[in-house]
């Protein structure tokens, strides 16, 4: 008796184990020790972007030169191809920026933190702009993911590192490549949008804009900066103009004398929250003005 009572606690303790097994989600494993438990890369991710670099170069836009998109790829996946996904470095990315590289047309290189959609929105709608997202670089891989693995010179489809998972991973490292790339080629009058809604500091000394792009800006290449700073359309209204953060990124550009203006909640941009939104009190005609 004893012993099939053994044997039936065994059993039960097995098949917790395998429905375990089920329920969890696959994790990347070097040897027993799970290394990362981030997305995978993006299935198709050679077609995707080949497919996104024709398109580019064929119909949006067509001032961007003479490019080999096969060839872009390759140097793209040599990048992080049989490499340790998380010893990536942005030098690793330079044949690839290279190659994709071309010129921002002057006054139109635009910088954001915590606003990406309202500038993709901003930029579809009104085409003054070029944000790093519609540059070659960034079409071809914005909202794509991808790590290489030791063993395969092909993409890890099973599971990455996550942006905070380790510092040189290979999308952090890509896109802080490819911002240093994209500020260098800034000229003429620039513009910087900034969200005045976020939790943490609009301003903040840890985004790619502050510890990347900024540093890039001269005076020597870029005449003009226009600061916007956006709430969310629901608030809060936590930092604007002369205030905060904003005033610590102001004293900066007065540092390395760049002339600039600032404006809160600038109407283009404004009108575009408000499309969706119409009978918002901050959008009703009559209401406090915006800049």
């Amino acid at each position: 008796m004893f012993l099939l009572k053994s044997l039936d606690l065994t059993g039960l303790l097995l098949l917790g184990l395998v429905l375990l097994g089920h329920t969890e989600r696959p994790l990347a494993k070097a040897g027993n020790k799970t290394v990362w438990t981030g997305e995978g890369s993006t299935e198709n991710l050679k077609e995707i972007m080949i497919g996104r670099c024709f398109n580019y170069l064929g119909t949006v836009n067509v001032d961007a030169g003479e490019k080999d998109c096969p060839n872009l790829w390759k140097a793209f996946l040599s990048a992080f191809s049989e490499k340790d996904p998380c010893k990536i470095t942005t030098e690793d990315y330079q044949p690839f920026l290279d190659l994709a590289g071309h010129d921002i047309p002057i006054n139109q290189s635009i910088f954001w933190s915590q606003t990406k959609g309202l500038i993709l929105q901003y930029t579809g709608v009104t085409h003054k702009v070029m944000p790093l997202e519609s540059t070659l670089v960034g079409y071809m891989v914005d909202g794509l993911n991808w790590c290489g693995k030791l063993s395969s010179p092909e993409p890890n489809f099973e599971a990455c590192p996550g942006w905070k998972e380790c510092e040189n991973n290979s999308i952090s490292s890509f896109w802080k490549a490819a911002s240093e790339d994209y500020a260098r080629r800034a000229h003429g009058e620039v513009t910087v949008m900034l969200n005045g809604s976020a939790r943490g500091d609009t301003f903040r000394n840890n985004s790619i804009f502050a510890e990347i792009e900024l540093g890039e800006l001269d005076n020597a290449r870029v005449t003009f900066v226009h600061l916007w700073i956006m709430d969310n359309i629901d608030g809060p209204d936590k930092e604007s103009c002369d205030v905060g953060s904003v005033a610590v990124l102001e004293r900066i550009l007065k540092e390395k004398n760049i002339s600039y203006s600032c404006k809160d909640n600038y109407k283009a941009a404004k009108m575009l929250q408000c499309m969706d939104k119409l009978d918002h009190p901050s959008c009703r005609l009559g209401e406090k003005p915006i800049a």
